[in-house]
C-alpha cells in the first residue's frame, strides 16, 4: 500500500505534466502566432481570395503577427491588385463587375483581438483596428450588361456563417488617399480624396443592431474628416471644390468650410464649350447641417435633417442673350427639379442663409457689352425641402422667404413657392420693391436695352406670378414718377454709345409714360406673360419675367 508521501510524486507529475503542457499549447500558440502565421493563414487567404474571385484578383502581403495573449496583431504591407487581362477575359460574362479595386496598405494593426473566445463561441471582439494611410483606387468600366438581380442581405446575414457576433470598440481609418477612375466616358475622369480619416466607433452587428435606432451603420458613432477634395463634373467644365468637412453621425451634424462649384473656363469660354449653356459659380464660406438623422439610410434610404444653415457667400450666374443658342436640346432642370431626383429620400425641415449675395449677367452680342443685376446680403429661410413621397402626399409645398438689398442700396422683399410633387416645375414667385432711383440702373440697362435713364424713381413695386419649365405668367404695379430716357445706338468707330434723338423725342412723347399713375388717371397694371426657351436658367427666366412687367406698365399700347 503506498503512503501519501510515495503518492505525491505521481500527483506531481501530474500537474507539472498538465501545466507543461499548457505552458507548450502556450508558447506554440505565440510562436505559430508570432512568426508562422503568415504561411498557416496568410497563404490560405491568398488563395482564397484568388479563387473566389475568379482569378480576378491576387492579395499579398509581407508580413502577418498575432499575440493570442495581448490581443496585439498587426498585417504589414498589404496589397489587392486586379488583374486587367482576366477582366478582359470574363468581360463576356453578364455578372462581370463594373467596378475593380485596387488597394495597398503599409499596415493594419489589432489590439484586444480575443481569439480564444472566437474559438470557443464564434464570437469576433476586438478592442482596435487602425488602417494606415491606405491607398486605394476604384475603377469605373462601361456596363458589361444587365446584372443579375440578388436579395440584399444585411452584413450580419453575409457574415453569420463565420461569426454569431461581431463587436469592434474602434476602426480608424488613417490618411487614406482614394482615387476614382471613371472611364464610362470617351474622356476617362479621374476624382482624388485626399487626407480622409474616418473613426468608427462602438460596431456591433448581430441580428438586433440592424434594426438598432441608436446606430448608423451598426455603429454608435461615425466621425468623417476631410482636409479637401476636388471633383470634376461628368462633362469636365466645372469642379465641386470642398475646403473642410466634418461629420459626426452621434451629435448628428455636419460641418463644411469653403464649399463651391467652380467653372474650369472664364465665363464667355465657358459658355461657348457648353453650346450656350449658362455659367455659375457659387462659392459658400461655411455649410452647417444639424439634427442629421441618417438611422433609416440604410433600410430605407431616408435621410431626415431639421435645419441646414448657409452662410457667407457669393453666386456669379452668367449668359449670353442668344436665344437660338438655346431653343434645342432638352429643357435645363429649375433648381426645386434637380432636388426631386436625389437618389434617396431627404427632407429638410428648414435652410436658413446668412450674408449671401446674388450676380446675374448677360452679354450682348449686339454692343458687346454686359449688364446685370445683383442682390446682396441675402438673408432668409427655406421650408419643407423633400421628395419623400409620403411627405409630399400631405404637404408638397416647399416656401422660400428672402429679405436683400437690390442692386446693393434698395430693399427687396420676395417670397417663392415650390410645388415638389409636380413633374413640371411648377412655382410661384412675389416680390415688393421699396423706394429705388432708376438712374443707378443705368450698368443694366444701357448694354441690354440699349437705353439710358435720365431721370426716374420707383416709389413702389410689387409683381406676382407663376410659373412651370415652360413659361411664367402673372402681374405686376410699378408706382414711378419722372422717367425720361434716352435712345442709344452703339458708335462702333469710338466704342460708346451716343444718344438717337429722333427716337428718344418719340420714346418720351409718344411711346412711353413718363409716370403711374399719370395725373388724375388709374394706377396701370402690367402683365407679366414670358414664353421659356430651353437652354434659359432659373435666375434668367425669373429676371425677364419682371422686365416684361416693367416693359407693360411704361410702353403706351
Amino acid at each position: 500500500m503506498n503512503t501519501p508521501a510515495s503518492r505525491f510524486p505521481l500527483i506531481a507529475k501530474v500537474i507539472f505534466g498538465v501545466l507543461f503542457f499548457c505552458l507548450l499549447v502556450v508558447i506554440s500558440l505565440w510562436v505559430v502566432g508570432v512568426y508562422f502565421l503568415k504561411p498557416m493563414v496568410g497563404d490560405k487567404l491568398s488563395k482564397s481570395v484568388y479563387e473566389n474571385s475568379d482569378q480576378l484578383y491576387q492579395l499579398t502581403f509581407e508580413d502577418i503577427t498575432y499575440n493570442p495573449f495581448s490581443g496585439r496583431g498587426s498585417i504589414r504591407g498589404l496589397s489587392i491588385q486586379a488583374d486587367s487581362a482576366r477582366r478582359r477575359q470574363l468581360i463576356s460574362s453578364k455578372d462581370i463587375t463594373d467596378l475593380t479595386l485596387d488597394a495597398t496598405i503599409p499596415e493594419i494593426s489589432l489590439q484586444g483581438a480575443e481569439l480564444f473566445t472566437y474559438l470557443l463561441h464564434k464570437k469576433l471582439f476586438i478592442d482596435e483596428i487602425a488602417i494606415n494611410q491606405p491607398r486605394l483606387t476604384i475603377r469605373q468600366y462601361p456596363s458589361s450588361g444587365p446584372k443579375k438581380s440578388e436579395e440584399k442581405k444585411t452584413l450580419h446575414e453575409l457574415l453569420q456563417k463565420q461569426f454569431k457576433e461581431v463587436e469592434i470598440g474602434k476602426i480608424r481609418l488613417i490618411e487614406a488617399k482614394i482615387t476614382h477612375d471613371n472611364q464610362t466616358s470617351e474622356k476617362p475622369i479621374t476624382n482624388s480624396i485626399q487626407q480622409l480619416s474616418i473613426e468608427v466607433q462602438q460596431m456591433l452587428v448581430n441580428p438586433e443592431s440592424y434594426r438598432d435606432s441608436s446606430r448608423v451603420f451598426y455603429a454608435k458613432n461615425i466621425e468623417v474628416q476631410l482636409d479637401s477634395l476636388t471633383m470634376p463634373s461628368k462633362d469636365q467644365l466645372s469642379n465641386l471644390q470642398v475646403g473642410k468637412l466634418n461629420v459626426s453621425t452621434q451629435t448628428r451634424t455636419l460641418t463644411i468650410e469653403n464649399l463651391g462649384t467652380i467653372p474650369a473656363y472664364p465665363r464667355q469660354e465657358y459658355v461657348k464649350r457648353s453650346g450656350g449653356g449658362s455659367y455659375t459659380k457659387a462659392v459658400l464660406s461655411h455649410l452647417h447641417v444639424r439634427g442629421m438623422d441618417l438611422s433609416q439610410l440604410e433600410q430605407k434610404q431616408k435621410v431626415r435633417i431639421n435645419k441646414v444653415e448657409l452662410e457667407g457667400g457669393r453666386v456669379d450666374a452668367f449668359e449670353v442673350r442668344n436665344r437660338s443658342s438655346k431653343m434645342s436640346g432638352p429643357r435645363k432642370p429649375f433648381p426645386h427639379e434637380q432636388f426631386q431626383k436625389i437618389p434617396f429620400e431627404l427632407t429638410i425641415d428648414s435652410v436658413i442663409t446668412r450674408k449671401i449675395d446674388l450676380y446675374y449677367d448677360e452679354l450682348n452680342p449686339k454692343t458687346e457689352q454686359i449688364g446685370g443685376i445683383n442682390f446682396r446680403n441675402i438673408q432668409g429661410v427655406i421650408t419643407n425641402l423633400t421628395n419623400d413621397s409620403l411627405t409630399l402626399l400631405k404637404s408638397p409645398t416647399a416656401r422660400a422667404h428672402f429679405q436683400t438689398m437690390f442692386m446693393g442700396a434698395n430693399a427687396l422683399n420676395t417670397h417663392f413657392t415650390f410645388n415638389m410633387a409636380a413633374n413640371n416645375g411648377e412655382y410661384t414667385c412675389q416680390a415688393e420693391l421699396g423706394p429705388t432711383n432708376l438712374v443707378t440702373l443705368n450698368a443694366t440697362f444701357k448694354p441690354l436695352a440699349l437705353m439710358e435713364i435720365e431721370s426716374g424713381r420707383v416709389n413702389n413695386l410689387k409683381f406676382k406670378f407663376s410659373g412651370n419649365n415652360v413659361q411664367s405668367w402673372g402681374s405686376g404695379v410699378i408706382l414711378y414718377q419722372d422717367l425720361k430716357i434716352n435712345i442709344l445706338k452703339k458708335d462702333e468707330e469710338k466704342k460708346r454709345f451716343r444718344i438717337r434723338d429722333l427716337f428718344t423725342f418719340a420714346a418720351n412723347k409718344i411711346l412711353t409714360y413718363d409716370s403711374n399713375p399719370m395725373p388724375k388717371k388709374e394706377v396701370r397694371t402690367g402683365k407679366i406673360e414670358y414664353k421659356r426657351v430651353p437652354g434659359e436658367s432659373f435666375f434668367g427666366i425669373l429676371w425677364r419675367s419682371i422686365r416684361s412687367c416693367l416693359s407693360d406698365s411704361v410702353l403706351k399700347t
